[in-house]
């Protein structure tokens, strides 16, 4: 039950992600900033968390609208761990 919450709201920071490339939901991305970095403190020590640390700071990034191009690689990672969650 945990994990699929964790999709769910991996799927929502990755849709938060692609919104504020266009300078939307501000506000709200900084619930998931927070998400992502207290779940990469959380279970650190694995790739995937220093990712999730890694993506927060990026997301914050975006928040000040600096997105950069590879920031799509981190919406692409939180989008594939979001399809894992919910599948598996």
């Amino acid at each position: 039950m945990l994990i699929k919450l964790f999709g769910i709201l991996d799927l929502g920071a990755a849709v938060m992600f692609i919104l504020l490339k266009y300078s939307l939901g501000v506000s709200l991305a900084y619930f998931f900033i927070f998400y992502l970095l207290i779940k990469g403190l959380l279970f650190f020590g694995d790739f995937n968390s220093i990712l999730d640390i890694l993506t927060s700071i990026f997301m914050y990034l975006a928040t000040q609208d600096l997105f950069f191009f590879f920031s799509w690689l981190f919406i692409l990672h939180l989008l594939q761990k979001a399809f894992f969650s919910l599948v598996g």
